[in-house]
C-alpha cells in the first residue's frame, strides 16, 4: 500500500518537471533564437514478487512478478528545428538560414554559441552580441581567409588624410582645376562668378557669389612684350602671370565684400591643364574697314575708313553702323545717333571731316565706352570724297566683328557654379563614418566610406556539430559544446553544410503554442491522476487503522 503512495508522489513530481519545462518553452514563445524542450518519461526500479521460470514436459512455465515505483524523468530534449524569420531595421541584425550557430567570446575568454544573431557595434569597434561578448570570424578584409582559429570581430576603418577641396571642370575645351588653399571641411563651398562694375562679394551658408568687372584685359601687362619672336618659356610665363592676376582680381573681390570665411579657405587657386593659344588670350576689340574703290579702276581704292570699338570684347560684335547722307546738311559736319544696337551716321553729300566725324560720334556716345566707336583713315581723303554720287541715297551699312573678350572673362563665366568638395582635416574614421554597412549571404561585412570608397571589414563565421542537440543550455540566449555534441566546426557561412546568414533579420522561436498548450492539458491530468493515488492510498490507510477500534 505504501508503494502506491510512493508511486503517486513520484508521478506527480515527473510531471511537475514536466509542466516546467513547458512553462519555460511557454514564457520564451518570443525568444530570439530559442530552441523549444519536450520531456520523455522512464519507469524506476522494481521490486521483484517471484521470478519467471522456464516450462518443462510436465509443468509449464510462470513469468516474473513485480511491482514499479513509479516514473521518474527520462530526457529533456531540445528541438533544433529552423524557425521563420522577423525582419529589423538594423543591418547588424544576423539570423541563420540553416545549420549553424554563431560564436561569441565573454571576457574570460570562454567561448559560448548562439541562434540570436542580435549584434552591433561598441565604441571600439567590436561587432557584440547582446551580452557585450565579440563576435567571432575575421577581421578587415576576410579575401582568400581561410576558416580556422576565430578572431574577435573589430570592424576598423582606416582614417582619413588631408585635402583640399577642388572641383575639376572643362571650360571651352580646357581642363580647368579650382581649388581652395588649404585643407579643412571649411573649404567645401560653391561660388559663381558675375560680371559688375563693383568688386564684392556675398556669401550665404555655403554659396559664396563674386561680383567682379570682367571687362579687365587679364594678362595685357604680361602680354605686352609677347610676339612671335618669343621663347615657348616666355609665353608660359606670360599666361601664368595673366592666370595669377585673375586668381588675384577673385580673392580681392572676396576680401573687399567682407566676406568671413574659415580660415584656409583663401585664396582660391586655378590650375590649367593647357595653356590656349597665345592670340586667343587678350580681349580683342571689333571693328570693320569701309571701302570704295574707283568706278573705273577696281584695284583703285578711293577711299578707306577703318571703324574700331573702343571696348574690347564681343559684345561689339552685335553693333551695325549705317551710313547716309542729306543734301541739305552744311559741307564738313556730321551727325550720328545710337538706337539699340545701329549706330546711324548722317554726313553732307560732298563730304566731312574725319575730326567732325569723330565728334559726332564721340557725342552719340554719350560717354558711355562701351558704344564709343574710333574712325580712321586709312586710305584717301574723306573730307574730299563725294560721297552724294557714291551712296546715291542708299544707305550703306556696316557691321562690326572679330570682337573677342578676355580669355579669363570667358572662363570666369562659363565655369557657372563651382562645387568645391572633398575638403577635410585628417581625423581617425569609425563605423558611424561609413555611409553604408551591408553583410552578404557568407557573413562578409561590406562598408561604404565617402573618402575610401568600399572597404571589407571582416566576415562572420559559424560552426556546426555533429550532434547540436547535445550542446549545454546556460541561458541567455547561449549554447556550450559538450561531450555530446562533439566538437564545434568553423566555417565560412554558406559551405560545407553551413546555413547562409541573412542580415537585417532575427531568427524567432521555434515555439509551437498548440503543442505546448496541449502538452499542459495532458500534464495537468497527469499530475490530477497522480495526486488521486495519493487520496486513495490515504484512505486505504485510514480504512486500515479503523480496524483496532
Amino acid at each position: 500500500m505504501m508503494k502506491s503512495l510512493y508511486s503517486g508522489v513520484a508521478g506527480m513530481k515527473t510531471h511537475n518537471q514536466r509542466m516546467d519545462v513547458i512553462g519555460n518553452n511557454v514564457s520564451n514563445v518570443n525568444t530570439t533564437g530559442y530552441k523549444t524542450s519536450t520531456v520523455t518519461f522512464k519507469d524506476v526500479y522494481y521490486q521483484t514478487k517471484a521470478g519467471a521460470s522456464s516450462g518443462d514436459a510436465t509443468q509449464g512455465g510462470t513469468n516474473p512478478t513485480q511491482i514499479g515505483y513509479g516514473s521518474s524523468l527520462g530526457t529533456v530534449n531540445q528541438i533544433m528545428t529552423q524557425s521563420g524569420f522577423t525582419y529589423s531595421d538594423s543591418v547588424y541584425d544576423c539570423a541563420i538560414e540553416g545549420e549553424g550557430f554563431f560564436q561569441v567570446i565573454d571576457e574570460s575568454g570562454n567561448i559560448f554559441y548562439t541562434r540570436s544573431g542580435v549584434f552591433s557595434v561598441d565604441s571600439y569597434g567590436n561587432l557584440v552580441d547582446a551580452n557585450g561578448y565579440i563576435v567571432l570570424g575575421t577581421s578587415g578584409d576576410p579575401t582568400n581567409v581561410e576558416t580556422g582559429q576565430s578572431q574577435r570581430i573589430n570592424l576598423y576603418v582606416p582614417p582619413v588624410d588631408n585635402n583640399i577641396a577642388s572641383a575639376e571642370k572643362v571650360v571651352n575645351g580646357y581642363g580647368v582645376t579650382v581649388s581652395a588653399s588649404t585643407f579643412g571641411e571649411e573649404g567645401n563651398i560653391a561660388f559663381t562668378i558675375v560680371d559688375s562694375d563693383v568688386a564684392y562679394a556675398t556669401k550665404s551658408g555655403d554659396n559664396l557669389t563674386i561680383y567682379m568687372d570682367l571687362s579687365q584685359d587679364f594678362g595685357a601687362l604680361a602680354f605686352a612684350d609677347i610676339d612671335e619672336n618669343s621663347t615657348n618659356e616666355e609665353v608660359q610665363a606670360a599666361f601664368d602671370a595673366a592666370l595669377m592676376e585673375f586668381q588675384e582680381a577673385i580673392n580681392e573681390a572676396i576680401q573687399k565684400g567682407g566676406v568671413e570665411l574659415e580660415e584656409g579657405v583663401l585664396p582660391i587657386n586655378f590650375e590649367m591643364d593647357s595653356m590656349p593659344n597665345p592670340d586667343e588670350i587678350l580681349a580683342q576689340n571689333a571693328g570693320n574697314t569701309l571701302t570704295y574703290t574707283n568706278a573705273e579702276d577696281p584695284e583703285q581704292i578711293d577711299l578707306q575708313l577703318r571703324f574700331t570699338a573702343d571696348t574690347a570684347g564681343e559684345f561689339a560684335n552685335k553693333y551695325e553702323i549705317n551710313i547716309k547722307t542729306l543734301s541739305t546738311m552744311e559741307a564738313g559736319t556730321a551727325k550720328a545717333k545710337w538706337k539699340d544696337d545701329v549706330l546711324t551716321i548722317t554726313i553732307p553729300e560732298n563730304g566731312v571731316t574725319l575730326e567732325a566725324l569723330q565728334e559726332a560720334i564721340n557725342d552719340a556716345a554719350g560717354g558711355d565706352p562701351n558704344k564709343n566707336i574710333t574712325v580712321e583713315e586709312v586710305e584717301g581723303d574723306l573730307a574730299g570724297f563725294d560721297f552724294g554720287a557714291r551712296l546715291d541715297g542708299a544707305t550703306e551699312r556696316l557691321g562690326l566683328e572679330q570682337g573677342a573678350d578676355n580669355f579669363f572673362a570667358d572662363l570666369a563665366v562659363a565655369l557657372s557654379t563651382v562645387n568645391l568638395t572633398d575638403g577635410r582635416t585628417a581625423g581617425e574614421q569609425t563605423v558611424a563614418d561609413l555611409e553604408t554597412v551591408a553583410i552578404d549571404a557568407n557573413g562578409v561585412i561590406y562598408g561604404r566610406h565617402p573618402v575610401h570608397g568600399e572597404l571589407m571589414l571582416g566576415r562572420i563565421d559559424l560552426v556546426t556539430f555533429v550532434n547540436p542537440t547535445g550542446l549545454d543550455q546556460v541561458g541567455t540566449s547561449l549554447w556550450r559544446d559538450s561531450l555530446a555534441s562533439g566538437d564545434p566546426e568553423v566555417k565560412i557561412a554558406g559551405t560545407e553544410g553551413s546555413g547562409e546568414i541573412v542580415s537585417g533579420a532575427l531568427e524567432m522561436s521555434n515555439v509551437d503554442l498548440a503543442q505546448e498548450f496541449s502538452d499542459m492539458i495532458i500534464t495537468q491530468r497527469g499530475y490530477q491522476a497522480n495526486s488521486r493515488i495519493i487520496t486513495v492510498s490515504d484512505t486505504m490507510l485510514e480504512e486500515l487503522i479503523n480496524l483496532k477500534r
